[in-house]
């Protein structure tokens, strides 16, 4: 983003891109006494769980990681998805029991305003010390005391140049008639409407009835071109690869899974910025063991289990003590942990107003092909 574009944007919205270009630059340096070693505090007392529900999006988490903790603690993990962030947000208002959640951090405001989100108690997730100083205390979540950062990176475009050539650089190229029927798009709202806002030349996340207005009749124009795909890595890929489609609106970890079968794809941020997304833990307030939930919580957080993560899901996470563990290709990877100038054109999703998010969602009904 630029001088001018930073200085239009909300005090919080200044800072959390701060935050993330900082993180990012910090993320290239070890710490110099190595892996600090992590703290595993005994379950509170004689485990009445035998179960806890995780809720996040499919391929979030290996269900190696999930089983490590189930073969320590004897708790198993039963690991419920979803698809997008507003299935989520949803699913939780709705009052289903989910025990610890991993959401997208501009959900965390309203679910805290609307008491659907625990208080979590930090004294039970000491390994909350290997997060890093520029991602704790956000204006989201003053104190953390409602979330635990966990993972952030960056959307763009993952193309098959062997397919449709190396010409596309810009979001607006998406709407060339050579490209109809060769476009993947996931049912990401805020995402593929932000990126329509940004090919007609309007702010990531302008409100402006004009605008949106606009952005509808582009999206219109745009939807028999697309194919609508799932938002876990295993299937949109395997369409990508197989030609299904040419070009894929996905993430670091998409490309890849695909680059290691085709040497051709290549991961393209278009010129007129990217999506910033960052995804927290929460214990949302229907769970039914919140102890065992900031158990799962501070398991995760310790270095060589966010290491696994890490190396396994191909997506940074703001764990210093991590660092040190990661492989080398993986530590390196700025499609894992994005340069300078990837944030500096970068637009962090935040929360709406009401009124914008109810413009946003009829936006994205009429596109999806249902009435509001």
């Amino acid at each position: 983003m630029n001088h001018s574009d930073y200085r239009r944007l909300t005090p919080w919205v200044q800072w959390s891109a701060v935050v993330l270009l900082f993180a990012c630059i910090a993320s290239v340096f070890l710490l110099a006494g190595g892996c600090r070693e992590s703290e595993s505090p005994s379950p509170p007392g004689p485990s009445t769980a035998k179960e806890i529900v995780f809720y996040g999006f499919a391929e979030d988490m290996p269900q190696t990681v999930l089983d490590a903790f189930t073969r320590e603690y004897g708790i198993a993990v039963r690991h419920l998805t979803f698809q997008s962030p507003e299935e989520a947000e949803n699913e939780i208002r709705s009052g289903r029991e989910f025990d610890v959640a991993l959401v997208e951090n501009q959900l965390i405001p309203a679910l805290v305003e609307k008491r659907l989100v625990d208080e979590i108690d930090l004294t039970n997730i000491p390994n909350f010390k290997y997060i890093s100083g520029n991602f704790r205390d956000l204006v989201i979540d003053p104190g953390n005391r409602h979330s635990i950062p966990a993972s952030y990176g960056t959307t763009g475009l993952i193309v098959r140049t062997d397919l449709v050539g190396q010409d596309l650089k810009r979001w607006e190229d998406l709407w060339q008639p050579r490209y109809a029927g060769k476009i993947g798009l996931r049912a990401q709202q805020r995402e593929i409407i932000g990126m329509t806002l940004l090919s007609l030349g309007y702010q990531f996340a302008s409100e402006n009835p004009q605008h949106l207005a606009a952005v509808e009749k582009r999206l219109q124009q745009l939807r028999p071109a697309v194919v609508m795909v799932d938002i876990e890595a295993e299937d949109a890929v395997r369409r990508l690869l197989q030609g299904e489609i040419a070009i894929l609106h996905g993430y670091a970890e998409d490309y890849h899974v695909a680059h290691e079968s085709n040497a051709a794809i290549a991961y393209v941020l278009p010129a007129e910025g990217t999506p910033l997304w960052a995804e927290s833990y929460i214990i949302p307030g229907h769970g039914r063991h919140r102890q065992y939930g900031e158990l799962f919580i501070n398991f995760l957080l310790r270095p060589e289990i966010t290491a696994q993560i890490i190396n396994e899901k191909k997506y940074a996470q703001p764990n210093d003590a991590a660092l040190s563990l990661l492989n080398p290709e993986i530590r390196n990877d700025p499609m894992v942990f994005p340069g300078d100038d990837q944030f500096r054109r970068g637009f962090i999703i935040t929360p709406l107003s009401q009124a914008g998010q109810k413009v946003f969602d009829d936006v994205w009904t009429r596109f999806m092909g249902e009435k509001p």
